[in-house]
Protein backbone atom coordinates (compact mmCIF):
# COMPACT_ATOMS: atom_id res chain seq x y z
CA UNK A 1 0.00 0.00 0.00
CA UNK A 2 2.74 2.15 0.89
CA UNK A 3 4.43 1.13 -2.54
CA UNK A 4 1.70 2.20 -4.35
CA UNK A 5 0.83 5.84 -2.25
CA UNK A 6 4.72 6.40 -3.29
CA UNK A 7 4.50 5.34 -7.05
CA UNK A 8 1.05 7.63 -7.28
CA UNK A 9 2.96 10.92 -6.27
CA UNK A 10 5.84 10.79 -7.98
CA UNK A 11 3.78 10.47 -11.14
CA UNK A 12 1.58 13.38 -10.32
CA UNK A 13 5.31 15.35 -9.36
CA UNK A 14 6.54 14.08 -13.09
CA UNK A 15 3.42 15.11 -14.72
CA UNK A 16 3.20 18.55 -12.52
CA UNK A 17 6.91 19.71 -13.78
CA UNK A 18 5.92 18.49 -17.50
CA UNK A 19 2.94 20.91 -17.47
CA UNK A 20 4.80 23.33 -16.42
CA UNK A 21 7.56 23.09 -18.66
CA UNK A 22 5.13 23.54 -21.52
CA UNK A 23 3.44 26.52 -20.10
CA UNK A 24 0.49 24.86 -17.99
CA UNK A 25 -0.32 25.42 -14.45
CA UNK A 26 -1.12 21.94 -12.87
CA UNK A 27 -2.73 21.66 -9.36
CA UNK A 28 -4.49 18.70 -7.61
CA UNK A 29 -4.38 16.79 -4.76
CA UNK A 30 -3.95 12.94 -4.21
CA UNK A 31 -5.49 10.74 -1.32
CA UNK A 32 -5.43 7.45 -0.16
CA UNK A 33 -7.86 6.13 2.25
CA UNK A 34 -8.18 3.13 4.56
CA UNK A 35 -11.42 2.45 5.98
CA UNK A 36 -11.93 -0.41 8.41
CA UNK A 37 -14.80 -1.96 10.63
CA UNK A 38 -16.61 -4.86 11.81
CA UNK A 39 -20.18 -5.84 11.12
CA UNK A 40 -20.86 -9.60 10.89
CA UNK A 41 -16.71 -9.99 10.56
CA UNK A 42 -14.17 -7.31 9.68
CA UNK A 43 -14.12 -5.36 6.72
CA UNK A 44 -11.46 -2.92 5.21
CA UNK A 45 -12.08 -0.53 2.19
CA UNK A 46 -9.77 0.89 0.50
CA UNK A 47 -10.45 4.43 -1.01
CA UNK A 48 -8.32 6.38 -3.86
CA UNK A 49 -9.61 9.89 -4.41
CA UNK A 50 -8.02 12.44 -7.02
CA UNK A 51 -8.74 16.26 -8.03
CA UNK A 52 -6.83 18.76 -10.61
CA UNK A 53 -6.90 21.61 -12.46
CA UNK A 54 -5.44 22.20 -15.54
CA UNK A 55 -5.21 25.71 -17.51
CA UNK A 56 -3.63 27.78 -19.46
CA UNK A 57 -0.85 30.21 -18.50
CA UNK A 58 -3.73 32.64 -19.38
CA UNK A 59 -6.82 30.54 -17.55
CA UNK A 60 -8.82 31.42 -20.50
CA UNK A 61 -8.84 27.10 -21.03
CA UNK A 62 -9.40 24.51 -18.11
CA UNK A 63 -10.19 20.93 -17.10
CA UNK A 64 -10.74 20.05 -13.93
CA UNK A 65 -11.59 16.60 -12.48
CA UNK A 66 -12.65 15.05 -9.12
CA UNK A 67 -12.72 11.02 -8.81
CA UNK A 68 -12.58 8.22 -6.74
CA UNK A 69 -11.99 4.11 -6.77
CA UNK A 70 -12.67 1.68 -4.29
CA UNK A 71 -11.42 -1.37 -3.58
CA UNK A 72 -12.90 -3.62 -1.18
CA UNK A 73 -10.68 -6.19 0.84
CA UNK A 74 -13.35 -8.71 1.30
CA UNK A 75 -15.04 -9.19 -2.01
CA UNK A 76 -15.08 -8.15 -5.66
CA UNK A 77 -17.12 -4.99 -7.08
CA UNK A 78 -18.90 -3.80 -10.10
CA UNK A 79 -17.00 -1.22 -11.73
CA UNK A 80 -20.39 1.22 -11.43
CA UNK A 81 -19.49 0.57 -7.04
CA UNK A 82 -15.45 1.00 -7.96
CA UNK A 83 -15.24 3.90 -9.79
CA UNK A 84 -17.14 7.40 -9.12
CA UNK A 85 -16.47 10.66 -11.60
CA UNK A 86 -17.92 13.36 -9.52
CA UNK A 87 -16.83 16.19 -12.11
CA UNK A 88 -15.38 16.56 -15.23
CA UNK A 89 -15.46 19.85 -16.86
CA UNK A 90 -13.39 21.64 -19.38
CA UNK A 91 -14.02 25.16 -18.93
CA UNK A 92 -13.77 28.03 -21.70
CA UNK A 93 -13.19 31.86 -20.52
CA UNK A 94 -13.69 35.00 -21.88
CA UNK A 95 -14.87 34.06 -25.24
CA UNK A 96 -16.20 36.55 -27.68
CA UNK A 97 -14.24 39.47 -26.31
CA UNK A 98 -15.22 38.95 -22.74
CA UNK A 99 -18.33 37.85 -22.79
CA UNK A 100 -18.52 34.66 -22.96
CA UNK A 101 -18.04 31.57 -20.26
CA UNK A 102 -18.35 27.85 -21.77
CA UNK A 103 -18.11 24.49 -19.78
CA UNK A 104 -18.73 21.24 -21.24
CA UNK A 105 -18.83 18.33 -19.07
CA UNK A 106 -20.01 16.68 -15.76
CA UNK A 107 -20.83 19.83 -13.34
CA UNK A 108 -22.60 20.60 -10.91
CA UNK A 109 -25.10 23.45 -11.00
CA UNK A 110 -27.43 25.87 -8.90
CA UNK A 111 -28.95 28.27 -11.54
CA UNK A 112 -31.55 29.67 -9.56
CA UNK A 113 -32.96 26.93 -7.89
CA UNK A 114 -32.20 23.29 -7.17
CA UNK A 115 -30.96 21.03 -10.44
CA UNK A 116 -27.50 19.26 -9.26
CA UNK A 117 -24.84 17.70 -11.42
CA UNK A 118 -25.46 17.80 -15.06
CA UNK A 119 -23.89 16.24 -17.89
CA UNK A 120 -23.92 18.60 -20.66
CA UNK A 121 -22.96 21.68 -21.72
CA UNK A 122 -23.22 25.47 -19.41
CA UNK A 123 -22.81 28.88 -20.47
CA UNK A 124 -22.90 32.51 -19.41
CA UNK A 125 -23.24 35.24 -21.78
CA UNK A 126 -22.53 38.97 -20.64
CA UNK A 127 -25.10 41.06 -23.02
CA UNK A 128 -24.44 44.29 -21.47
CA UNK A 129 -23.49 45.69 -18.02
CA UNK A 130 -26.55 45.12 -16.58
CA UNK A 131 -27.97 41.84 -18.57
CA UNK A 132 -26.41 38.25 -18.94
CA UNK A 133 -27.56 34.97 -19.60
CA UNK A 134 -27.05 31.57 -18.30
CA UNK A 135 -28.19 28.82 -20.79
CA UNK A 136 -27.52 25.23 -19.96
CA UNK A 137 -28.49 21.17 -21.70
CA UNK A 138 -27.94 17.94 -21.28
CA UNK A 139 -28.57 14.90 -19.22
CA UNK A 140 -28.79 14.57 -15.14
CA UNK A 141 -25.98 12.70 -14.19
CA UNK A 142 -25.75 9.07 -13.17
CA UNK A 143 -27.47 8.70 -9.50
CA UNK A 144 -24.05 6.72 -8.69
CA UNK A 145 -21.84 9.41 -10.19
CA UNK A 146 -20.48 6.39 -12.30
CA UNK A 147 -18.61 6.97 -15.38
CA UNK A 148 -21.68 5.87 -17.48
CA UNK A 149 -23.89 8.76 -19.20
CA UNK A 150 -27.69 8.40 -18.93
CA UNK A 151 -28.92 8.60 -22.49
CA UNK A 152 -31.54 11.84 -23.72
CA UNK A 153 -34.64 9.48 -23.67
CA UNK A 154 -33.87 8.82 -19.87
CA UNK A 155 -33.14 12.12 -18.61
CA UNK A 156 -32.87 15.46 -20.24
CA UNK A 157 -32.94 18.43 -18.63
CA UNK A 158 -32.48 22.34 -19.90
CA UNK A 159 -33.19 25.67 -18.91
CA UNK A 160 -31.68 29.33 -18.28
CA UNK A 161 -31.53 32.30 -16.65
CA UNK A 162 -31.95 35.54 -17.14
CA UNK A 163 -30.08 37.87 -15.19
CA UNK A 164 -31.09 42.00 -14.67
CA UNK A 165 -28.29 43.16 -12.25
CA UNK A 166 -25.95 45.81 -11.28
CA UNK A 167 -28.92 48.44 -10.55
CA UNK A 168 -30.00 50.03 -7.46
CA UNK A 169 -27.37 47.67 -5.55
CA UNK A 170 -29.77 44.83 -6.25
CA UNK A 171 -30.58 41.90 -9.55
CA UNK A 172 -33.23 40.09 -10.96
CA UNK A 173 -33.34 36.39 -12.32
CA UNK A 174 -36.14 35.02 -14.35
CA UNK A 175 -35.50 31.22 -14.78
CA UNK A 176 -36.91 27.92 -16.41
CA UNK A 177 -35.93 24.49 -15.96
CA UNK A 178 -37.85 21.16 -17.28
CA UNK A 179 -36.29 17.72 -16.75
CA UNK A 180 -38.03 14.56 -18.30
CA UNK A 181 -37.74 11.21 -19.81
CA UNK A 182 -39.45 9.98 -22.71
CA UNK A 183 -42.32 9.15 -20.46
CA UNK A 184 -43.25 12.12 -17.96
CA UNK A 185 -41.85 15.06 -16.94
CA UNK A 186 -40.45 15.24 -13.88
CA UNK A 187 -39.90 18.77 -12.79
CA UNK A 188 -41.27 21.92 -15.17
CA UNK A 189 -40.44 25.13 -12.87
CA UNK A 190 -40.28 28.80 -13.99
CA UNK A 191 -40.09 31.92 -11.32
CA UNK A 192 -38.16 34.64 -10.84
CA UNK A 193 -35.48 35.71 -7.63
CA UNK A 194 -35.04 39.02 -6.37
CA UNK A 195 -31.78 40.17 -4.32
CA UNK A 196 -31.41 43.59 -3.19
CA UNK A 197 -29.33 45.74 -0.45
CA UNK A 198 -30.71 48.56 -1.58
CA UNK A 199 -32.26 49.49 2.11
CA UNK A 200 -29.57 50.44 4.78
CA UNK A 201 -28.64 47.40 7.09
CA UNK A 202 -30.85 45.20 5.20
CA UNK A 203 -30.25 42.30 3.07
CA UNK A 204 -33.12 40.37 1.17
CA UNK A 205 -33.75 37.48 -1.05
CA UNK A 206 -37.10 36.79 -2.60
CA UNK A 207 -37.89 33.75 -4.69
CA UNK A 208 -41.20 32.37 -6.72
CA UNK A 209 -41.33 29.84 -8.83
CA UNK A 210 -44.42 28.06 -10.56
CA UNK A 211 -44.74 24.64 -11.09
CA UNK A 212 -46.14 24.25 -15.38
CA UNK A 213 -46.77 20.86 -15.06
CA UNK A 214 -48.42 20.52 -12.00
CA UNK A 215 -50.12 24.21 -12.34
CA UNK A 216 -49.37 24.91 -9.10
CA UNK A 217 -46.84 27.52 -6.61
CA UNK A 218 -43.87 25.08 -5.98
CA UNK A 219 -41.60 27.60 -3.89
CA UNK A 220 -42.17 30.59 -2.18
CA UNK A 221 -39.03 32.00 0.35
CA UNK A 222 -38.81 35.68 1.38
CA UNK A 223 -35.41 36.35 3.76
CA UNK A 224 -34.73 39.48 5.08
CA UNK A 225 -31.17 39.48 6.99
CA UNK A 226 -29.98 42.53 8.89
CA UNK A 227 -26.41 42.77 9.63
CA UNK A 228 -26.91 45.26 12.22
CA UNK A 229 -23.16 46.28 13.39
CA UNK A 230 -19.64 44.31 12.65
CA UNK A 231 -20.87 42.22 15.64
CA UNK A 232 -24.42 41.27 15.60
CA UNK A 233 -27.01 40.17 12.68
CA UNK A 234 -30.75 38.68 12.13
CA UNK A 235 -32.22 36.45 10.19
CA UNK A 236 -36.01 36.43 9.35
CA UNK A 237 -37.35 33.96 6.99
CA UNK A 238 -40.71 32.84 5.35
CA UNK A 239 -40.82 29.35 2.76
CA UNK A 240 -43.39 27.67 1.50
CA UNK A 241 -42.37 24.74 -0.66
CA UNK A 242 -43.63 21.66 -2.28
CA UNK A 243 -39.95 19.02 -2.26
CA UNK A 244 -38.32 18.85 -5.27
CA UNK A 245 -37.21 14.74 -5.35
CA UNK A 246 -35.06 13.69 -8.21
CA UNK A 247 -36.22 11.49 -10.78
CA UNK A 248 -34.45 7.91 -9.76
CA UNK A 249 -34.68 8.83 -5.55
CA UNK A 250 -36.53 6.34 -3.99
CA UNK A 251 -38.80 9.09 -2.24
CA UNK A 252 -40.87 9.42 -5.79
CA UNK A 253 -42.82 6.83 -4.57
CA UNK A 254 -45.03 9.11 -2.10
CA UNK A 255 -46.64 11.97 -2.86
CA UNK A 256 -45.33 15.52 -2.33
CA UNK A 257 -46.73 17.56 0.11
CA UNK A 258 -46.07 21.05 0.64
CA UNK A 259 -44.76 22.71 4.02
CA UNK A 260 -43.86 25.80 5.32
CA UNK A 261 -41.43 27.05 7.56
CA UNK A 262 -40.78 30.46 9.46
CA UNK A 263 -37.52 31.21 10.80
CA UNK A 264 -35.69 33.64 12.67
CA UNK A 265 -32.26 33.66 13.89
CA UNK A 266 -29.46 35.53 15.28
CA UNK A 267 -25.38 35.44 15.33
CA UNK A 268 -23.57 37.88 18.07
CA UNK A 269 -19.48 37.79 18.15
CA UNK A 270 -18.90 37.80 21.95
CA UNK A 271 -15.57 38.70 21.88
CA UNK A 272 -12.87 38.57 19.54
CA UNK A 273 -13.24 34.73 17.88
CA UNK A 274 -15.91 33.57 19.67
CA UNK A 275 -19.43 33.77 18.13
CA UNK A 276 -22.89 32.15 19.38
CA UNK A 277 -25.68 31.45 16.53
CA UNK A 278 -28.86 30.88 17.57
CA UNK A 279 -32.24 30.28 15.55
CA UNK A 280 -36.01 28.94 16.07
CA UNK A 281 -37.95 27.17 12.97
CA UNK A 282 -41.66 26.67 12.98
CA UNK A 283 -42.55 23.94 10.30
CA UNK A 284 -46.14 23.69 9.41
CA UNK A 285 -47.10 20.80 7.05
CA UNK A 286 -50.49 19.52 6.19
CA UNK A 287 -52.20 18.58 9.28
CA UNK A 288 -49.32 18.95 11.66
CA UNK A 289 -46.19 20.88 12.78
CA UNK A 290 -42.80 20.96 14.07
CA UNK A 291 -40.59 23.01 16.33
CA UNK A 292 -36.91 22.89 15.73
CA UNK A 293 -34.33 24.98 18.02
CA UNK A 294 -30.58 25.27 17.26
CA UNK A 295 -27.54 26.96 19.49
CA UNK A 296 -23.85 27.16 18.57
CA UNK A 297 -21.19 28.64 20.22
CA UNK A 298 -17.93 28.25 17.99
CA UNK A 299 -14.53 29.64 18.03
CA UNK A 300 -11.63 28.88 15.62
CA UNK A 301 -10.76 25.84 17.66
CA UNK A 302 -13.88 24.08 17.83
CA UNK A 303 -17.88 24.43 18.83
CA UNK A 304 -20.19 23.47 21.26
CA UNK A 305 -24.34 22.95 19.78
CA UNK A 306 -27.64 21.67 20.86
CA UNK A 307 -30.52 21.12 19.32
CA UNK A 308 -33.82 20.65 20.40
CA UNK A 309 -36.87 18.91 17.99
CA UNK A 310 -40.31 18.35 18.99
CA UNK A 311 -43.70 17.55 16.92
CA UNK A 312 -44.50 15.77 13.63
CA UNK A 313 -40.97 15.79 12.90
CA UNK A 314 -40.01 13.91 15.84
CA UNK A 315 -38.86 14.55 19.29
CA UNK A 316 -35.25 14.91 19.88
CA UNK A 317 -32.37 16.79 22.55
CA UNK A 318 -29.37 16.75 20.95
CA UNK A 319 -25.80 17.73 22.00
CA UNK A 320 -22.60 18.70 19.88
CA UNK A 321 -18.69 18.93 20.71
CA UNK A 322 -15.86 19.29 18.49
CA UNK A 323 -12.63 20.69 19.59
CA UNK A 324 -8.96 20.83 17.45
CA UNK A 325 -5.79 22.02 19.39
CA UNK A 326 -2.12 22.22 17.78
CA UNK A 327 -0.28 20.91 20.45
CA UNK A 328 3.02 20.67 18.40
CA UNK A 329 3.88 22.27 15.11
CA UNK A 330 2.10 20.54 12.06
CA UNK A 331 0.29 17.87 14.93
CA UNK A 332 -3.26 18.77 15.18
CA UNK A 333 -5.41 16.68 17.54
CA UNK A 334 -9.25 16.69 17.31
CA UNK A 335 -12.11 15.60 18.55
CA UNK A 336 -15.64 15.03 18.24
CA UNK A 337 -18.63 13.94 20.13
CA UNK A 338 -22.58 14.13 19.30
CA UNK A 339 -25.58 12.61 21.78
CA UNK A 340 -29.07 12.58 20.83
CA UNK A 341 -32.09 11.53 22.81
CA UNK A 342 -34.56 10.58 20.39
CA UNK A 343 -37.78 9.25 19.51
CA UNK A 344 -39.94 9.30 15.55
CA UNK A 345 -43.16 8.86 17.25
CA UNK A 346 -44.99 9.79 20.79
CA UNK A 347 -46.08 6.00 21.16
CA UNK A 348 -42.29 5.21 21.03
CA UNK A 349 -39.60 4.92 23.89
CA UNK A 350 -37.06 7.36 23.72
CA UNK A 351 -34.02 5.94 22.19
CA UNK A 352 -30.00 7.30 22.91
CA UNK A 353 -27.60 7.63 20.27
CA UNK A 354 -23.95 8.59 20.73
CA UNK A 355 -21.08 9.08 18.38
CA UNK A 356 -17.43 9.74 18.77
CA UNK A 357 -14.15 10.40 16.89
CA UNK A 358 -10.65 11.36 17.64
CA UNK A 359 -8.55 12.15 15.23
CA UNK A 360 -4.84 13.15 14.73
CA UNK A 361 -3.80 14.84 11.74
CA UNK A 362 0.31 15.43 10.98
CA UNK A 363 1.38 17.89 7.78
CA UNK A 364 5.29 16.71 6.26
CA UNK A 365 5.14 19.68 4.17
CA UNK A 366 3.51 21.86 2.05
CA UNK A 367 2.61 18.87 -0.16
CA UNK A 368 2.17 15.43 2.15
CA UNK A 369 -0.56 14.98 5.10
CA UNK A 370 -1.62 12.21 7.14
CA UNK A 371 -4.72 12.08 9.10
CA UNK A 372 -5.60 8.90 11.57
CA UNK A 373 -9.10 8.65 13.08
CA UNK A 374 -10.92 6.49 15.81
CA UNK A 375 -14.46 6.38 15.21
CA UNK A 376 -16.82 4.82 18.03
CA UNK A 377 -20.80 4.94 18.79
CA UNK A 378 -24.28 3.26 20.21
CA UNK A 379 -27.37 3.19 19.41
CA UNK A 380 -30.31 1.05 19.28
CA UNK A 381 -29.04 -1.30 16.80
CA UNK A 382 -25.33 -1.65 18.00
CA UNK A 383 -24.38 -1.69 21.99
CA UNK A 384 -20.89 -1.02 20.65
CA UNK A 385 -19.44 0.15 16.76
CA UNK A 386 -16.00 0.94 16.15
CA UNK A 387 -14.20 2.29 13.37
CA UNK A 388 -10.73 3.23 12.17
CA UNK A 389 -9.86 5.79 9.50
CA UNK A 390 -6.56 6.20 7.85
CA UNK A 391 -6.09 9.47 5.14
CA UNK A 392 -2.50 10.16 3.19
CA UNK A 393 -2.84 12.79 0.80
CA UNK A 394 -0.81 14.90 -1.64
CA UNK A 395 -1.31 18.46 -2.84
CA UNK A 396 0.21 20.25 -5.48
Amino acid sequence: MKQSVFVISIFFMLITQSLVAGGLKFHGSAKNSIYSFESNEMHTKIYQYARFNVATANNRINLNASMRALTDANQSLKSDQRFKMYSLRLQFKNLLKNRLNFSLGRQFLHPGTVLGALDGVNGNLSISKHFSLQFYSGVESNFQKSFKVYEMKDSFVNGGVFQIGRMFSSKVQFLYLRKENENNVFWHLTGANFYSSLLPKTRLRVQAHYDLENQRMHRLLISVRNPWSKKFLTTVEFKSQYPQVYANSYFTIFEPRAYTQYRVGAAWQLFSGYYLDGQFQFVNFEKDSANRFFLTLQSGNGSVGFVYESGYAGDQLGLMFDYAWEFMENFVASVYMDYSKYRIEEVYEYENQLANAARLSYRLNRHFAVDVEYQWLTNRFKKQDSRFLNHISYLW
